[in-house]
């Protein structure tokens, strides 16, 4: 697969290897998102018995209590969000290098890359925490946060186009200079603001780019369930029609979106399980791509090429004493 690197990789092109790569991993990529889906779940089941009691003796009120309440979350989903795309890059890096990585070994990937994580978020918390002094200082609180985040997860008007902006918005963001820096804290094993520093050494000449990826890889994922959603509330409007339960002087609309969270749960798990591993196959690929461009793997692999085409087979001895 490493010959797919020595042509000219556009965007098109890492759609269709990555389809590729989803295509040939999919059982194994199932695997992996239930296998870690469930020690997730075991993990933080045991972590909330321990930790509930802790969190009980400490006041969130306050500007120190809410920077350190947003603090203390941002760098745990930071850790957790990076470590479930670990196992992933893992199984698509290895399958560029020729390697089939199984789900369990994914699974033993991924909470092995807890340190280069943890790393990682705490840097970015670091960075962020003059927005969060800023914004505690302004009145928000813990309770306003979390307000805000129930409003963002809800399928109203409000929330999906919020939700729609802020996405785009950590997307530029990202895509403009942080693009790299998971992988390199991964693959590279640099530190939390080494790979903040690599990354915008390597995404400087590309910083449009990048951006563009990002957001297109997040448009697709929300521009697929947005579809599956309204696919699922139209259904579900007309069998509530043809049952007669349907308010025909309120909103068409609503009520399907108000239909559609019936059955979200479900759909959520399955999309979850399904889509979550396109964006991280995509990433790798742009990854191993800007490895061969940036730190010249491309020119090395031309130039055995070329010298495995040059080489000039060794000229057999002749036994002169042989008639």
């Amino acid at each position: 697969m490493k010959e797919w690197f020595n042509e000219k990789i556009t965007n098109a092109r890492v759609l269709d290897l990555s389809i590729e790569v989803y295509r040939k991993k999919l059982k194994s990529l199932i695997g992996y998102q239930l296998l870690f889906a469930l020690t997730s779940i075991l993990i933080v089941g045991a972590g909330g018995l321990v930790l509930f009691p802790m969190l009980s003796l400490f006041k969130i009120n306050g500007t120190f209590g809410f920077i350190c309440f947003l603090t203390i979350m941002f760098i745990g989903m930071t850790t957790f969000i990076c470590m479930s795309k670990a196992g992933i890059f893992h199984m698509v890096y290895s399958y560029v290098n020729d390697d089939d990585l199984s789900a369990s070994d994914a699974l033993g990937k991924a909470f092995s890359s807890f340190g280069p994580s943890i790393r990682l978020a705490t840097a970015l918390g670091v960075c962020l925490l003059p927005i969060m002094i800023i914004m505690s200082t302004m009145g928000v609180t813990a309770a306003n946060f979390t307000i805000l985040t129930n409003k963002l997860n809800s399928l109203t008007f409000f929330g999906i186009m919020m939700r729609l902006f802020l996405y785009s918005l950590i997307g530029a963001v990202i895509g403009s200079y942080l693009f790299y820096s998971l992988h390199i804290a991964i693959f590279d094993k640099g530190k939390g603001f080494e790979s903040i520093k690599k990354s915008i050494q390597f995404a400087k000449d590309e910083v449009l780019k990048n951006a563009f990826r990002v957001l297109s890889i997040m448009l697709f994922d929300w521009g697929v369930k947005l579809s599956i959603y309204s696919a699922i509330g139209a259904i579900s409007t007309l069998l509530y029609f043809l049952l007669g339960k349907i308010d025909v002087g309120g909103s068409i609309v609503s009520q399907m979106i108000t239909y559609s969270t019936l059955a979200q749960p479900v759909v959520n798990f399955i999309l979850l399980i399904f889509l979550t591993p396109i964006a991280p196959i995509m990433w790798t690929l742009y990854y191993v791509n800007m490895k061969y461009k940036k730190e010249g793997f491309k020119i090395s692999n031309m130039l055995n090429a070329l010298n495995q085409q040059q080489t000039v087979p060794a000229m057999q001895s002749v036994d002169l004493n042989k008639e």
